[in-house]
């Protein structure tokens, strides 16, 4: 913050109606301001549980391990990020009551909205960014059955977005993968360069707020980077976590319950 004040003592701006601010004082003010834009702007957190588990067998989101429910395993991790300002949490209609009750009993402090899902995963995005007031800054979109995302990669995401606006995560895939219906294998997949893309998403809240605006919203979309390749808007993807799984199959809780 000393710093700051230095930056604001030195921007020496003398404001008279009779007279223009200088190019110079100009040159100043701007990049005082890009330099609060880029180190100060706020990041939320918008944790996606409104998913109904079919492939589970019920709300997965709410599973009980070692006393805790995975939603809230997985929102503690961005309440003790020292990026993370502000979470967004968004879950089934009939669940809002009983996540309040639990997001008080877990003091989590930094949850500021807890709203309804919609019918699609993004809808229930949409809501989520919708609540967000502010336009500049970085929102995090993540998976809340995703639990082990690390501290590393929500700070890599939220620097590295806000130079490129549109960053993911995935794991290269280096097997052959191919399209099949029923036993039939339909079509190989050319193995260019394909990526299996994980949560958290990072975005510039203006950007996907206009694209989310912008998009044919009858559309399917299984994720929110695709949205935004829809409208020719560049995204940007990164090395992942091979860790950084999403509980989707009992199978996967298995895993989750030996890694911790």
């Amino acid at each position: 913050m000393i710093l700051v004040w230095r930056m604001i003592k030195n921007i020496s701006i003398i404001y008279d109606t009779k007279k223009f601010i200088s190019v110079k004082e100009n040159f100043k003010l701007l990049t005082f301001s890009c330099f609060w834009l880029y180190f100060f702007m706020k990041v939320y957190a918008v944790i996606v549980g409104a998913g109904r588990g079919k492939r589970f067998g019920g709300l997965k989101q709410f599973i009980i391990f070692q006393g805790r429910p995975l939603l809230i395993y997985t929102t503690e991790i961005f309440e003790k990020s020292e990026l993370v300002d502000s979470i967004i949490i968004v879950v089934p209609k009939e669940m809002l009551r009983k996540t309040k009750k639990l997001l008080n009993f877990y003091c989590l402090k930094k949850v500021d909205e807890v709203i309804p899902g919609g019918e699609r995963r993004q809808d229930s995005v949409y809501n989520g960014i919708k609540a967000i007031k502010d336009d500049n800054g970085v929102v995090i979109i993540h998976d809340a059955v995703r639990p082990f995302i690390s501290q590393n990669l929500i700070n890599k995401g939220i620097n590295l977005c806000k130079k490129y606006k549109a960053v993911i995560f995935g794991m290269p895939i280096f097997d052959t993968i191919k399209l099949v219906k029923g036993n039939k294998v339909i079509q190989t997949i050319p193995r260019v360069s394909p990526f299996a893309v994980q949560t958290p998403q990072f975005f510039n809240i203006k950007l996907i707020k206009e694209a989310y605006d912008k998009v044919d919203f009858k559309k399917e979309f299984t994720d929110e980077a695709s949205i935004l390749e829809s409208l020719g808007i560049p995204v940007y993807i990164f090395k992942g976590d091979p860790e950084n799984i999403k509980i989707t199959t009992k199978q996967d809780l298995k895993f989750f319950k030996t890694s911790i």
